[in-house]
């Protein structure tokens, strides 16, 4: 099992990297990915794993520029899980092979579900922190 709090600060890393260059607001980019991350972590917390990524296909106007990062990003912590690697779809794959992988490979298992929802509660802190940082 690799050491999952490194994938989470990883991808959380490459989340504030990526902001300023998917955004065409420049440095408010950041400012963006804060607020889009602190309302997809609550999402996530309150409703869980599926309800954050349709959180996150669902956003308009400033945000809408940023949700892809976000989610390339969480799709990229869940391909470090052991299990999951050879389902998960693209970064940039359509809506419904995003959605179809949840629903077929992760809601199914209640310790995989855990497990993705832990890491990727983890990595959306990380990339809060890393956004205030920045």
């Amino acid at each position: 099992m690799p050491n999952l709090e490194r994938v989470a600060a990883q991808c959380a890393q490459a989340m504030v990297h990526e902001a300023p260059q998917e955004a065409p607001h420049g440095n408010k980019a950041i400012e963006v990915l804060e607020r889009l991350a602190t309302k997809a972590l609550g999402v996530l917390q309150q409703q869980g794993v599926y309800a954050c990524m349709l959180f996150l296909y669902s956003r308009t106007s400033d945000e809408a520029s940023l949700a892809p990062v976000i989610r390339r990003q969480l799709l990229a912590a869940a391909r470090e899980v052991p299990g999951l690697t050879e389902h998960i779809p693209a970064g940039n794959a359509v809506q419904s092979a995003v959605l179809g992988f949840y629903t077929e490979h992760v809601l199914g298992d209640l310790d995989m579900v855990l497990l993705i929802r832990g890491l990727y509660e983890q990595t959306l802190i990380y990339a809060r922190y890393g956004a205030k940082a920045a």
